[in-house]
């Protein structure tokens, strides 16, 4: 059990990333100071730097947060397995747990998407990358047909991925986490049917 003053410094924490998720949705990066987010969390800059080195250390510790939350659903995915229960009619729970964080944390992938912070596709992307890769060594039986580099195989999945991630964010979340992975199945299916 957390005590008042670790409860106290979590909420100052989330407040500080909230003022600056929400100065980026209108404020190009390198553009914000410390005063911006302060002025917005209503806190003076002594709380802020007792958190935070500076607005990149905030940046970095914010994208840990979401990376560290995705790779946990991430790890739990097993190609093989979610293949095989989709050929069966089923759609794989731990994908949809997958877009359930995504969705949880929609705002979050929504404003370090976008148009003011071009690091982070590029730092999800080499994610994503990592993370396929991961899966084409732990799965090599269900990758042994493979007859094309496997880090143009990541690339064009982790790319794919990405792009219907967008999408939905972009769409507002219009398709609950369910329609998105039986939607992800569809997809792969279609083109390794092509």
């Amino acid at each position: 059990m957390k005590s008042v003053y670790e409860e106290m410094n979590d909420k100052t924490k989330r407040k500080i990333q909230n003022s600056f998720l929400n100065v980026l949705k209108e404020k190009h990066f390198m553009n914000i100071t410390v005063r911006d987010i302060t002025s917005l969390a209503e806190i003076n800059r002594g709380t802020f730097y007792l958190h935070y080195q500076d607005k990149y250390d905030l940046l970095e510790q914010i994208e840990k947060q979401l990376l560290k939350g995705l790779e946990l659903q991430l790890q739990r995915l097993k190609p093989d397995e979610l293949l095989q229960e989709a050929e069966k009619g089923s759609i794989s729970r731990l994908s949809v747990e997958m877009f359930r964080y995504i969705q949880l944390n929609a705002e979050v992938f929504r404003v370090l998407l976008g148009n003011n912070n071009q690091g982070f596709h590029k730092r999800l992307k080499i994610f994503f990358v990592n993370h396929f890769g991961e899966k084409i060594a732990q799965n090599k039986a269900f990758f042994h047909n493979l007859d094309i580099p496997e880090d143009y195989l990541s690339s064009f999945a982790t790319s794919a991925f990405l792009g219907l991630v967008e999408q939905w964010l972009e769409r507002g979340l219009a398709e609950s986490p369910e329609q998105m992975a039986d939607m992800y199945i569809r997809i792969i299916f279609f083109i390794r049917n092509m």
